[in-house]
């Protein structure tokens, strides 16, 4: 990059500052003439706009319109040619003053110096910083190349880097936990960083692909159908640097793609672990032994299973791998299966990973009885479709969740019909009744547990459930029966009248 400083410093230019010496760090583009007065439409910005003022009328008004449009084209500054046989010889008082009060940097050309001259040098020197630019990029792009054989490869390729570019790199696995990151990257940054990419994978569902540009951080994704890993950069990099920066993430991405194959024969055995302890007659002894293998220490183990996306289905498996490192994960009948020592996070985790998705979750077993809880778990899978949330076997309230399974209408109108000879009793003796029938169930029909409850006598009790048995015609010591009274009163409950 030049600036109008380097021009105004270059001897054989003889340059002169007329106005703005405070504003001579704006970049030169290119090089261009024009004598228009209103010239911004050929304008791209960056131009260091020369012109001897032949059309421009020299008062006041006129130059602050002109340089205000030529501010409006972006110019770096404007160069005014003197001569002996040019319209001036010295800059006219009134374009001074435009200068000053419009803020663009005002340069004089002397009339020994051509304007082909200044062109010629602001290319040439463009084109030299360009040629000592790809000699540091090529020369960076060796140090990157020859540390990517390093025994540490990932902290040695971003040492190299912290030295070629201020620019902040943070390196992270595909579900963004950083796995390394350039010296000097402070933790506030790198909190920064991995917040942004979480944010950008939120608003892709996950398919982050590519690159992507991000506030003032760019991310890289490693992986083609599935995110390895993501390599954050700052986005504010010098021409040295940006050479680079392909190279870089690169051979970051080689080496996070070196690592993933090195780690598929254990992948292949965890899975193969999971197949035989989901054989139903496995032996204690032997599950024990291979629950060993695999690093579980706990003595309860569940299954969890998850309805994919069928286009998602190998990114959803590896993130479960990477986020449930102790669990073992495996793709079987179109589903996707975890097993994982028993945990109060498993649930939280694998909701946060497979938003949306049905999820059944077995009961915790020994790990011979792994299959229990997976067929457990299989089953759970069409109930979390219908209530639209996780579902555990270990969630007590099974009514509820049944319940939860019909519309509201639905329910209202069967416990309407169950319990419609209570409902037509005055107002204090139906809530007698259901109060003293919904006790009763509660604690299976013991009158004096159900008594002391209700502050009542038992004799209060039993009249009370027999005048009930006679209104809506149920018999109090048939279970079908007393079945069908629970669910009205869980019914109601569940879906109230507005």
């Amino acid at each position: 990059m030049i600036t109008v400083a380097d021009a105004v410093a270059a001897p054989e230019l003889g340059l002169r500052v007329v106005s703005g010496h405070d504003r001579l760090d704006v970049p030169i583009t290119s090089a261009h003439v024009s004598e228009l007065v209103t010239p911004h439409e050929w304008l791209r910005g960056g131009e260091l706009l020369m012109t001897v003022g032949l059309l421009l009328e020299m008062d006041e008004p006129s130059c602050i319109a002109y340089l205000e449009n030529c501010q409006a084209g972006g110019v770096a500054a404007v160069a005014l040619g003197l001569g002996a046989q040019l319209p001036y010889q010295d800059c006219p008082p009134p374009l001074r003053s435009a200068a000053d009060l419009v803020g663009v940097p005002l340069l004089e050309v002397p009339g020994n110096v051509p304007f082909i001259a200044v062109t010629k040098w602001v290319f040439a020197t463009m084109a030299e910083q360009e040629r000592r630019d790809l000699e540091a990029a090529m020369s960076a792009n060796r140090r990157l190349t020859q540390v990517a054989t390093a025994s540490t490869p990932l902290a040695a390729l971003l040492d190299v880097w912290a030295d070629i570019s201020e620019a902040d790199c943070v390196v992270t696995d595909g579900v963004g936990r950083v796995l390394a990151r350039t010296p000097g990257t402070s933790e506030e940054v790198t909190r920064e960083a991995t917040d942004i990419l979480h944010t950008a994978i939120e608003k892709s569902s996950g398919s982050l692909t590519g690159w992507s540009l991000h506030g003032r951080f760019e991310i890289h994704t490693v992986g083609d159908h599935v995110p390895l890993a993501y390599v954050i950069l700052g986005a504010q990099l010098n021409p040295v640097a940006r050479h680079s920066s392909t190279v870089l993430v690169s051979l970051l991405a080689l080496e996070v793609e070196r690592r993933h194959v090195a780690t598929q024969p254990e992948r292949q055995r965890r899975a193969s672990v999971f197949g035989q302890l989901m054989r139903s007659a496995i032996k204690p002894a032997h599950a024990q032994q291979l629950a060993e293998s695999v690093g579980w220490k706990s003595t309860f183990v569940q299954v969890a299973v998850i309805k994919p996306d069928p286009a998602n289905t190998d990114a959803l498996v590896y993130r479960l791998r990477t986020s449930l490192s102790p669990g073992l994960v495996r793709v079987h009948g179109g589903m996707v299966e975890i097993a994982h020592p028993e945990s109060d996070q498993l649930i939280g985790t694998i909701s946060a990973l497979a938003p949306g998705l049905a999820v059944g979750v077995g009961t915790a077993v020994r790990v011979d009885a792994l299959a229990v809880s997976a067929t457990q778990a299989r089953s759970l899978v069409l109930v979390s479709e219908q209530v639209g949330r996780v579902v555990s076997a270990a969630e007590g309230d099974t009514v509820q969740l049944l319940l939860g399974l019909a519309a509201p209408r639905v329910l209202r109108g069967f416990a309407d019909s169950v319990l419609a000879p209570l409902d037509q009793l005055d107002g204090h003796e139906r809530i007698d009744l259901l109060r003293t029938l919904e006790e009763w169930l509660r604690v299976n029909g013991a009158w004096d547990p159900a008594a002391a409850r209700l502050s009542l006598h038992r004799n209060t009790v039993r009249n009370r459930i027999a005048r009930i048995s006679t209104l809506t015609g149920r018999h109090m010591d048939n279970g079908d029966d007393r079945m069908e009274l629970w669910l009205a009163l869980k019914a109601r409950a569940a879906a109230p009248r507005g």
